[in-house]
C-alpha cells in the first residue's frame, strides 16, 4: 500500500510539475520571439531534459518530506518556479538590450506579454500568501522583489509601446483596455516593490504587503466591469 501510495502522489505531483515546466517553456518562447531570437534549441535540448529530470527528482522529495502538500501545492509550485522565471527575465531583458531587437509594437506580441506579466503577479502572489508573516525576511522575499523589480522593466517597455499605438493608430476599445490592464499592473507591482522595500528596512510588518495585495484586487474589478460595461456604451458596441 506504501508503493501504490507512493506512485499515485508521485504521478500527479510530477504532472503538475512537468505542466509548470511546460509553461515556462511557452514563457521563454514568447517572450524570445518579441526580440527574434530562436530558443527552441535552448529549450528541446536542455531546459526539457534537465527540467525532466529535476521533475522526477521534486516529485520524490515531495511525496516524502511534504506530507500535506496537497492543500499547498499552488504555493509550493511557485516557490519551485520563480527562480527560474527570475532567470528567463533577467536574461530575456539582457539579451534585448545587447540585440536591440524589439517587435513590443505588434499587438499580439503586447497581447501575450500580459498574460506572462499577470502570470509572473500570480507566481509572487501565491508565495506571499503562503507565507507565516511573522517569519523574518528570507530568501525567496528577496527573490519575489527581484521578480517584481524585472517584471515592472518589462511592463514599462510593453507599456511604452502600448501608448505609442495608440498616438501613431488611433483610440480603439482593445487598445485602451490593454492600457489599463498595464496601467494596473504597473501600479499593482509598483506597491508591491516599494511595501518589500519598506520591510526589509523593518519600516512595515509583512502584514501591510498582503493588505495592500486584497485592497489592490478591488482595482481590477473596477476596470473589469468598466471594460465589460462602460466601453460597449462610449464605442456603442462597435
Amino acid at each position: 500500500m506504501n508503493f501504490i501510495r507512493f506512485t499515485g502522489e508521485a504521478f500527479i505531483y510530477g504532472v503538475l510539475v512537468m505542466a509548470g515546466i511546460f509553461v515556462l517553456c511557452a514563457f521563454t518562447i514568447v517572450i524570445f520571439e518579441a526580440i527574434q531570437v530562436d530558443v527552441s534549441k535552448f529549450i528541446r535540448e536542455y531546459l526539457l531534459i534537465y527540467g525532466g529530470c529535476a521533475a522526477a527528482l521534486i516529485t520524490v522529495y515531495l511525496v516524502e518530506a511534504k506530507k500535506s502538500v496537497v492543500e499547498n501545492f499552488a504555493p509550493i509550485l511557485a516557490k519551485i518556479f520563480s527562480p527560474l522565471f527570475l532567470v528567463i527575465m533577467v536574461t530575456f531583458l539582457i539579451v534585448m538590450i545587447i540585440t536591440g531587437n524589439s517587435h513590443f509594437m505588434e499587438r499580439d506580441v503586447l497581447i501575450g506579454f500580459d498574460f506572462m506579466l499577470a502570470l509572473v503577479l500570480g507566481l509572487v502572489l501565491y508565495i506571499i500568501s503562503a507565507r507565516d508573516t511573522r517569519q523574518p525576511a528570507n530568501l525567496f522575499d528577496y527573490l519575489n522583489l527581484a521578480l517584481i523589480m524585472t517584471a515592472l522593466v518589462i511592463d514599462g517597455v510593453a507599456l511604452s509601446a502600448i501608448i505609442f499605438r495608440l498616438s501613431a493608430f488611433g483610440i480603439t476599445p482593445n487598445k485602451l483596455a490593454a492600457l489599463g490592464e498595464n496601467l494596473a499592473l504597473l501600479g499593482n507591482l509598483a506597491g508591491l516593490a516599494w511595501l518589500y522595500i519598506g520591510y526589509f528596512k523593518k519600516k512595515f510588518n509583512f502584514a501591510k504587503l498582503i493588505k495592500w495585495q486584497t485592497d489592490y484586487l478591488y482595482v481590477y474589478f473596477i476596470w473589469t466591469a468598466i471594460v465589460a460595461f462602460v466601453f460597449p456604451i462610449i464605442f456603442k458596441f462597435s
